[in-house]
């Protein structure tokens, strides 16, 4: 608790003292004691509201927050057994993923392995009766997601084998999904608490406007490695966040672990790499002396220990690191069928495009539902409040954006777009406004620092009730009025 103390104070422009307990003074150590009184005190208030807000502006977040986490959790639940299978953004291809190591023991191979007759009979539906492999053309046969990581792959086997039935195997997993979707909400709070003190309720509203979104809940119930990929990264930056506070090497190992983990449940999740280096890097800095450098040589053998095995597969079996270059000649058919080449001068609007549109509604829908103008324009609305704005308070932040605590928080988001540019223009490949929904939750908490300089304190506050109103707008049209494909009353 004293480190949250500590990083309030600095995120905020406030000097800090620091100090290694090795070079303590009896008047650092006064100081350290001051602070942990002032922590102990802290603990006892884990729910008290942020200060400066009147009892009405407290009873507005706490009834909100409240909303929210109804909102996530019941949707989830009844979403997990409501929405149709298979999603088209490849939920069948994850599930055959899932069942070739729970039935087989082993990974699926690329080009090798085939789509299960299970999954193609769930598709068509015509299941228990069987399916053959004729009943699917082309990318259609193949386990086409078999160049994933396959951490989370295998995290959902339990939930896989709790049944015999291939269809209750789906909602196992998706219910399995829905448990990652609310540890995800448990540590964005506690990212949000280290973070930001006692302001850290406020912080956690203002993320969950973003997690109850359609489009992310959505992403979460249908089955996918984007489930365990988003918590992971949350706690990485927690982590990572608490090690640099404390400059304690036992963190910093616990941050190098669940790297290896980010990176083993989503390909994407390389882009942390830099970052944790970079802390790294600070450290041994701070340090000097390179004979206190065997703890930072530990960070970093741990997580190339994870990951090694992994890319070792890979090397064995398809002669390179990853797979990705063959997936995307192998899916090159259908994602680009004519070889469009596209060029860097298409960058700025296919950033914008890619981040606001559509945000806020899934895929499965957002087609169906443009003949609603209300909901396009809330979607519109809300995804600019979400990350355009945020960036916009994020830079009045001013000098206080150059320090390692701000790269922990910001820097994921800035090279997940960096990244985005380069499967785009590099790789010739697909992008989309989902790929982004690791890196968001950790730019949010960030924003929620830049709030503190808003007068008056009950600004964000009003902000993130109007956009979770909305939320609950968009959900109540979604669930009591919609029917058309994907509809959460068809299920």
């Amino acid at each position: 608790m004293s480190s949250e103390i500590e990083s309030h104070q600095a995120l905020h422009g406030i000097e800090v003292e620091e100090s290694s307990d090795a070079e303590a003074t009896p008047k650092t150590r006064a100081g350290y004691r001051e602070r942990h009184r002032h922590a102990a005190r802290a603990r006892g208030r884990l729910w008290a509201m942020p200060p400066g807000l009147s009892p009405f502006w407290r009873w507005v977040l706490g009834a909100m927050i409240a909303i929210q986490l109804v909102l996530i959790v019941s949707i989830g639940i009844v979403g997990a057994f409501k929405l149709p299978y298979f999603s088209p953004i490849d939920e069948s291809a994850h599930y055959t993923y899932i069942q070739q190591i729970a039935e087989h023991g082993s990974l699926p191979e690329l080009g090798r392995t085939k789509t299960s007759l299970q999954s193609i009979a769930l598709a068509k539906g015509i299941y228990p009766r069987p399916a053959g492999l004729n009943d699917l053309h082309g990318l259609g046969q193949l386990s086409y997601e078999a160049f994933q990581p396959p951490l989370y792959y295998i995290a959902a086997v339990p939930a896989f084998l709790s049944t015999s039935n291939y269809r209750d195997k789906i909602y196992a997993v998706r219910l399995f999904d829905v448990v990652l979707l609310v540890a995800s909400v448990v540590l964005i709070g506690r990212l949000a608490r280290v973070v930001l003190g006692d302001r850290w309720l406020l912080g956690w509203s203002m993320v969950l406007a973003f997690v109850a979104l359609p489009n992310m809940v959505v992403r979460f119930i249908f089955i996918s490695d984007l489930a365990l990929a988003v918590p992971l990264a949350v706690l990485f930056a927690t982590e990572l966040w608490i090690a640099w506070e404390r400059h304690s090497a036992r963190r910093l190992v616990g941050a190098g672990l669940v790297l290896g983990l980010c990176v083993l449940s989503e390909l994407e999740l390389t882009l942390l790499i830099p970052i944790f280096a970079l802390v790294l890097v600070a450290e041994g800095w701070r340090r000097r002396s390179t004979r206190t450098w065997l703890p930072l040589l530990v960070a970093v053998a741990v997580p190339v220990a994870v990951m090694a095995p992994w890319f070792a597969y890979n090397e064995v079996t398809y002669h390179m690191l990853t797979a990705g270059p063959i997936a995307i000649a192998e899916q090159t058919a259908i994602i680009n069928p004519h070889h469009i080449h596209h060029t860097i001068g298409e960058l700025p609007n296919q950033t914008v495009t890619t981040l606001v549109d559509p945000l806020v509604l899934p895929s499965e829908w957002a087609r169906a539902l443009a003949h609603q103008p209300f909901l396009m324009e809330l979607d519109r609305l809300l995804a600019v409040l979400i990350v355009p704005a945020g960036l916009v308070l994020i830079a009045g932040l001013g000098r206080r954006l150059w320090s390692v605590r701000t790269a922990i928080l910001g820097l994921p988001f800035v090279l997940n777009i960096i990244e985005l540019w380069y499967i785009r223009y590099g790789e010739q490949w697909a992008i989309d406004v989902r790929y982004t929904f690791t890196t968001v939750p950790i730019l949010l908490v960030l924003v929620a620092v830049a709030t503190d300089v808003l007068r008056p304190r009950f600004l964000p506050v009003l902000v993130t009730a109007g956009a979770t109103a909305s939320t609950v707008a968009i959900w109540g049209f979604l669930i009591f009025s919609y029917t058309g494909p994907y509809a959460l009353r068809g299920g």
